[in-house]
């Protein structure tokens, strides 16, 4: 039977073996007074443990593994951080351990310490096959489990996703408005053109971009030249955006570093989504926002939101997918399941990120407010939760599922699941 390292880590740190009569392999009596805290950071897997061993307390690092020789297989014996560990926690004993000054290191043997039922929960919770491994046990798990794990990975995501703002709020000079310039950007590429968007609002700052957004012709010409879907004339109306981006480009001396029309994707995209439509509805957009960060740090309600990306593209994009080409369908504005996207990618992190710099509790209050208001994504994911009982019933919700699903399920990491531990630590 395969039994891995998370899995003895977890044994020591629920005290989920059997504590009576404990003894070191060399047989002298263990009182574990305290089994430490795990380490997420490099040197030995817990520290601060308080333990009894013989007539002696000590205070210092607990080190776990599958077999004691993995001390020496995992270089431990040249590392000083190592000679700290009071306790070598392992599934099998197979080699005496000593630190480098060649003192023994007592040793915790736990394979004939473990319930044979949690042995098998573990292998049929790690070995499942199936999409979610806790699928099968689900019905044994407490509710207050599942959701206590769904607001802990929507916390983990959103902290992800306010860690990327701060970046990009750096690398703007801490200028909000451009942050939030360039996170809605990207967001307006809907995964498939995320990046291209970002560069492009990298490439076309939003200072120059402010200066002319109540002309739709020249915020046009500025984002479709600098896209690079002005290198040829289709019809008039792209020789006029060609005229007006040429004369601006000169104008503002801009970078000759632009985007190429072969770097834009459409393959496999309906209309709505094309690049070029994306960018005219953002076009639009920016004549409608004064400031970019005073607008989401300011809307009241995802109703607000709703409201202000109530628009449509000018009059051409209505008719015509890409230059030249006409559309046998007129083409809508911002959907609202767009609209949803760009309140979980752009609002919800940009106020997130703005509360933790200015350390500000309402503006994560109302953060949590916006994803709460939202319904939860139909993807994949989420209908895969659905099929085996878990259906959330807001994007704050979804959110959370996307993240565990992708964290921890994928990667298979149930002993760090609120889920995986109760199914294991479960008595039915």
């Amino acid at each position: 039977m395969f039994i891995n390292e998370s899995f003895v880590s977890f044994l020591w740190q629920h005290s989920y073996y059997n504590t009576a009569r404990l003894t070191t392999t060399a047989g002298e009596k263990i009182v574990i007074k305290h089994p430490g805290y795990l380490n997420m950071h490099a040197g030995p897997d817990f520290m601060e443990a308080k333990i009894r061993i013989g007539d002696i307390d000590w205070a210092g690092s607990i080190e776990i593994h599958v077999k004691a020789s993995h001390w020496y297989a995992h270089d431990h014996s040249s590392n000083l951080d190592y000679n700290k560990v009071i306790l070598h926690v392992v599934w099998e004993n197979d080699l005496e351990v000593c630190r480098n000054d060649n003192t023994t290191i007592p040793t915790l043997e736990l394979y004939e310490r473990v319930d044979p039922n949690v042995l098998e929960r573990f292998v049929n919770l790690i070995y499942q096959s199936a999409g979610y491994p806790c699928h099968p046990c689900l019905s044994i798990v407490k509710n207050t489990s599942v959701l206590s794990m769904i607001h802990k990975t929507m916390a983990e995501r959103l902290d992800t996703k306010a860690d990327d703002i701060q970046k990009t709020f750096l690398d703007t000079g801490k200028d909000w408005d451009e942050t939030s310039y360039r996170i809605l950007f990207r967001n307006f590429g809907f995964k498939v053109n995320q990046e291209n968007m970002f560069l492009l609002s990298k490439l076309i700052p939003f200072r120059i971009l402010s200066r002319h957004r109540k002309n739709r012709l020249q915020t046009e010409a500025l984002l479709f030249g600098t896209a690079g879907f002005l290198d040829k004339v289709c019809d008039t109306y792209s020789q006029k955006l060609r005229d007006e981006y040429l004369f601006l480009r000169y104008k503002y001396s801009l970078s000759s570093s632009f985007l190429k029309r072969y770097q834009w994707r459409f393959l496999r995209l309906r209309p709505q989504n094309f690049p070029t439509i994306r960018i005219a509805q953002i076009a639009k957009l920016l004549g409608k926002m004064d400031r970019i960060f005073s607008t989401i740090i300011g809307s009241p309600s995802v109703k607000d939101i709703m409201h202000c990306f109530n628009i449509k593209q000018g009059v051409y994009w209505q008719h015509h997918y890409d230059f030249g080409k006409r559309s046998k369908q007129k083409l809508s504005g911002i959907g609202k399941d767009s609209i949803y996207n760009v309140v979980i990618n752009t609002y919800v992190p940009v106020l997130i990120a703005y509360a933790k710099n200015i350390k500000d509790q309402g503006y994560l209050t109302k953060a949590r407010e916006f994803l709460e208001a939202i319904p939860p994504e139909n993807n994949h994911i989420i209908r895969k939760w659905a099929k085996i009982g878990i259906q959330p019933i807001s994007s704050f919700e979804s959110q959370g599922l996307i993240e565990l699903s992708n964290s921890y399920c994928n990667k298979k990491k149930c002993l760090n699941c609120n889920i995986g531990t109760d199914i294991l630590l479960n008595n039915h």
